[in-house]
């Protein structure tokens, strides 16, 4: 599987990366936004895991969002894991504006957590949430609470039980 991997350079992104290129996937590794969504315009990618901000919130370059409706655009299945250090879209607007959003993580993440929910996207293939009845917040596809498009669903199913 094709990923871009936009983050700052440094050790914990180097690890991200080894550990995903061994487990067989083609990383596509950048600091610049630009340069990313170059990459995009050139090829098709599975999954975009990228800083929301990453020059910092403020620095006026593109953003992790921006990434991410370029790749879904070349590619209806893909995956996008966002890391952010900002509570900014903490309510779950993301999640609405970014189809492609599964996850937002803290940033920097821990390695094995992103490893983890990288991987079960990668292997599942295209995610069609439903919700779990037991547990109204949590999705029984994506494993993920209060953002999968089913989630409000299943919620006021409960509330109405």
């Amino acid at each position: 599987m094709r990923i871009i991997f936009l983050e700052e350079r440094s050790p914990w992104a180097l690890h991200v990366v080894n550990r995903l290129s061994a487990a067989g996937h083609e990383v596509l590794h950048t600091a610049r936004t630009a340069q990313a969504l170059q990459l995009v315009r050139l090829g098709t990618v599975d999954m975009v895991i990228a800083t929301l901000f990453p020059g910092g919130a403020g620095s006026g370059e593109e953003n992790g969002v921006n990434l991410a409706l370029a790749a879904q655009f070349r590619n209806p299945d893909l995956v996008t894991i966002l890391l952010s250090d900002s509570a900014l879209f903490s309510g779950g607007e993301l999640f609405e504006m970014l189809f492609s959003l599964r996850c937002v993580l803290p940033r920097p993440a821990p390695v094995e957590d992103l490893l983890q929910i990288a991987t079960h996207f990668l292997d599942s293939g295209p995610v069609d949430c439903v919700g779990d009845s037991e547990n109204a917040a949590v999705c029984n596809h994506c494993l993920l609470t209060d953002v999968c498009a089913h989630a409000e669903e299943v919620r006021q199913q409960r509330l109405c039980a």
